[in-house]
C-alpha cells in the first residue's frame, strides 16, 4: 500500500482552453505555455506519494486520450470533484481517464473541518472552524457577504500550483473514538 505523505488542493486549470487566458487574465501567450506551466508548477509541489484534490474544470474539449496523457505527466494520486465544465462526462469516464476517485458532490473532512467543493458554498462561509476550499469563481469576487472561511484555490489565485490542504482555523485535528 502507498503511504501518502502530503495532501494538496487546486482548481480550474482549464487545460487546452484558449479563451480562459483572456477571460481570467492569465499571463500566458497560448495554451501550450499555459499547460506546460501548470503541469511544471503542479509537479514542483505534488510528489509521487502525495494526494491532490482537483476541484473541477479540468480540460476544455476533453477526450479520454487527452486527459489520460495529461494525468500521466502529473504526480501523485488524484481525487476529482466535478466542476460545471466536467459534468458532461460520467464519473466512470473520469475514472477511466486516470483519476483515483471522482465525485459529483462536495466532500467533507469531519476530522479537519474541511469542505471541498467546486463552487463556493455560502452556508459554510462563516461557520466557526469549517473552511470551504473551492474553485469556480477564478479572479471574480464572491457574490455573498459571509465568506471569510472560504478559500478560492483557482489556479489564478495560487500562482498556478496546488496548495497544502490544511484548516487555518484549527490548531489540531479532531479525534474520533473507535
Amino acid at each position: 500500500m502507498i503511504e501518502l505523505k502530503n495532501k494538496f488542493v487546486f482548481s480550474d486549470p482549464h487545460f487546452d482552453h484558449a479563451k480562459i487566458i483572456e477571460v481570467a487574465n492569465r499571463p500566458f501567450t497560448d495554451v501550450v505555455e499555459m499547460n506546460r506551466t501548470i503541469i511544471y508548477r503542479y509537479n514542483e509541489v505534488v510528489g509521487k506519494q502525495d494526494l491532490c484534490y482537483w476541484l473541477g474544470d479540468i480540460m476544455y474539449d476533453a477526450t479520454q486520450e487527452k486527459v489520460r496523457k495529461l494525468l500521466s505527466l502529473m504526480h501523485g494520486r488524484k481525487f476529482l470533484i466535478l466542476g460545471n465544465h466536467d459534468r458532461n462526462h460520467s464519473i466512470c469516464w473520469w475514472k477511466d481517464c486516470g483519476f483515483d476517485w471522482v465525485s459529483k458532490d462536495p466532500l467533507y473532512d469531519a476530522k479537519n473541518y474541511i469542505m471541498l467543493s467546486h463552487e463556493p458554498l455560502p452556508e459554510f462561509g462563516n461557520l466557526p472552524k469549517i473552511v470551504n476550499y473551492h474553485g469556480h469563481i477564478h479572479i471574480n469576487g464572491y457574490d455573498f457577504e459571509n465568506h471569510k472561511h472560504c478559500i478560492n484555490v483557482c489556479v489564478e489565485e495560487t500562482n498556478y500550483r496546488p496548495i497544502q490542504l490544511a484548516n487555518p482555523f484549527i490548531k489540531k485535528s479532531r479525534e474520533f473514538a473507535r
